[in-house]
């Protein structure tokens, strides 16, 4: 119980630390957004129906009725690809669900925790293809990004969002070349604020 409470009072010390490092102020309207950054959500939520609109089964229905926890969850501990896949689907239809998660995904930039990944048939991620995890395929889904790990699973996902690129997180990004990018993504973020 002790151990429970110290554990929790240290993750709330750097919950208030990593919060109080963010500019705070709510974005913009998003009409008032960059005209690239409305075009790429409307570019994702076409994919979403193209992806998912012929299906006979509910998954188009369960993809829009996913909770927050939900996502965090595929984001932080899932390894099925296709509930990774469907995340910047899910963060794309509405304006409160990608103004509430990307600052959390430039925060989780720096989450090197290794999860993994499975059912990713039809996906090629070079650096695990060098490593032996995944398979070669050129007529697979590429992804640069390391989506084995947090911090490539949020890079990608962010650059899904915003068609943004500020650099890639493979398998031996360095972590100094982790933080920087992490810094583009919030002097970005800064500029969707309200004055």
């Amino acid at each position: 119980m002790k151990q429970s409470v110290l554990i929790f009072l240290w993750l709330s010390f750097i919950a208030v630390d990593l919060f109080s490092q963010t500019n705070n102020k709510p974005f913009l309207a998003v009409k008032l957004m960059p005209a690239e950054f409305q075009k790429q959500l409307k570019t994702v939520n076409s994919e979403f129906k193209f992806a998912y609109g012929m299906r006979l089964d509910s998954t188009m229905r369960d993809i829009r009725n996913y909770s927050s926890d939900t996502i965090q969850k595929f984001i932080y501990k899932e390894t099925d690809y296709e509930k990774i896949f469907r995340c910047p689907f899910w963060l794309a239809m509405d304006s409160t669900r990608f103004c509430k998660f990307i600052p959390e995904l430039i925060n989780a930039l720096t989450d090197t925790t290794y999860i993994g990944l499975t059912n990713a048939n039809d996906v090629t991620i070079w650096c695990r293809v060098k490593a032996g995890q995944l398979k070669q395929n050129s007529l697979n889904y590429q992804i640069d990004d390391d989506i084995f790990r947090v911090c490539g699973r949020a890079s990608w996902i962010l650059k899904r969002l915003t068609k943004n690129e500020f650099g890639i997180i493979r398998c031996d990004t360095k972590m100094d070349d982790i933080k920087a990018i992490k810094k583009f993504w919030w002097k970005w973020l800064n500029t969707l604020k309200i004055k």
